[in-house]
């Protein structure tokens, strides 16, 4: 739970309180996360901070949540209660609570993203006077992560190279991508039950094979492995809510002169990159330091994403390694550096590797081999 320091920040901006409303923010503010959003769970993050949960949350809301002040509200279902919906329910509490706190004319902060344009409006009109809109000040934050964060990432990477492992050595000609899904998934979860049962773990991996491996965010399905694939295998888990990422690229059989070039492109771009990771260093110089390779190599228009992103709550957070980023890295980020290639009739080739900046440069926390011939199978 940061609350204390989101506070300090909170008086920093001038500001008196802050509605928080956004799933990895409420969860980064008082250490509650519900297991679905359909229904709206709100923070009011001032002195006091109140939260406001549906009240089938409350007993785990109570459990979990370093908020001591809970308002709970009825279920109403698409029928609403009194002619009112669920949300504008929570969003009466919400007015409620400020009101009772002594909001009324302060400077209170409101997360843009967190509610529709119907929602908005309406707790405009139940408050009657306007927010200050906040974008960015919590996930400015989240961006550096402290000792115990950290950790919860690292276990996360050390469990994600056991689901790469075993993902890799089932990567066999016939074996469809969902059945190696499902055994990495399976091996990452009941590694993390042993190891870390204080933890809670979710496990996902993303094996996608041959003309499917041109599309970076592709699906797995039935497709069975062929010789001659080229695989990207995405592996990663959550625990207690933070994500860690491992991708690599195989091939089932010897790869084309072409296809190792192009690998070999890729892994050069993306150790480029790593090297150039350090405090000061700003996004986009990392950016630039894979992307140059690639362009110089001639791929410079099949590189088609950035070289990376921030990981912590959500999968993909700020910062980000792209063009147009020039936010400096500071120690205790933590970071994916995945710079690809993608090209049809030859494939996509992309590894990612999870990492912390450090004082001097940075760690890398998902050490599965990337160099061929590890990565021929079959």
């Amino acid at each position: 739970m940061h609350l204390d320091a989101v506070l300090a920040d909170l008086r920093d901006a001038g500001l008196d309180a802050l509605l928080v409303s956004t799933p990895a923010n409420t969860y980064y503010v008082c250490g509650f996360r519900a297991i679905t959003y359909s229904r709206p769970v709100l923070v009011v993050v001032g002195e006091p901070s109140v939260l406001i949960i549906p009240e089938l949350e409350e007993a785990h809301a109570r459990a979990t949540s370093g908020i001591p002040t809970i308002r709970t509200y009825a279920d109403t279902g698409l029928g609403g209660l009194g002619g009112k919906s669920t949300l504008q329910v929570a969003v009466d509490h919400c007015v409620d609570a400020m009101r009772e706190s002594g909001l009324r004319g302060r400077r209170i902060g409101f997360e843009p993203g967190g509610f529709s344009v119907d929602g908005y409006a309406y707790l405009s009109e139940a408050w009657g006077n306007p927010f200050v809109p906040t974008r960015g000040l919590i996930e400015a934050r989240r961006m550096v992560k402290d000792a115990h964060e950290l950790e919860l990432v690292r276990t996360g990477a050390v469990l994600a190279e056991v689901g790469m492992r075993v993902e890799v050595d089932a990567s066999v000609p016939g074996k469809t991508e969902i059945e190696i899904m499902a055994r990495g998934d399976a091996a990452m979860l009941l590694e993390g039950a042993r190891r870390h049962p204080e933890y809670h773990i979710t496990a996902g991996s993303r094996p996608v094979s041959g003309e499917k491996s041109v599309l970076p965010h592709s699906i797995p399905s039935g497709r069975p492995l062929r010789r001659g694939d080229v695989v990207i295998h995405g592996t990663g888990c959550t625990t207690d809510g933070y994500y860690s990422e491992d991708e690599r690229t195989i091939f089932i059989g010897p790869p084309t002169e072409q296809q190792r070039q192009i690998f070999e492109v890729m892994r050069q771009a993306q150790q480029a990159a790593l090297d150039s990771i350090r405090p000061g260093v700003v996004c986009q110089q990392v950016d630039r330091a894979a992307r140059r390779l690639i362009e110089e190599a001639g791929y410079g228009r099949a590189f088609i994403h950035r070289t990376g992103h921030g990981i912590g709550i959500d999968i993909h957070e700020l910062p980000f390694f792209a063009p147009s980023d020039g936010t400096p890295l500071r120690a205790g980020m933590v970071m994916s550096v995945e710079p690809g290639i993608y090209i049809d009739g030859a494939g996509g080739f992309r590894h990612s590797d999870t990492i912390i900046v450090t004082g001097e440069g940075c760690e890398v926390l998902t050490k599965f081999p990337k160099t061929l011939p590890e990565l021929i199978v079959a």
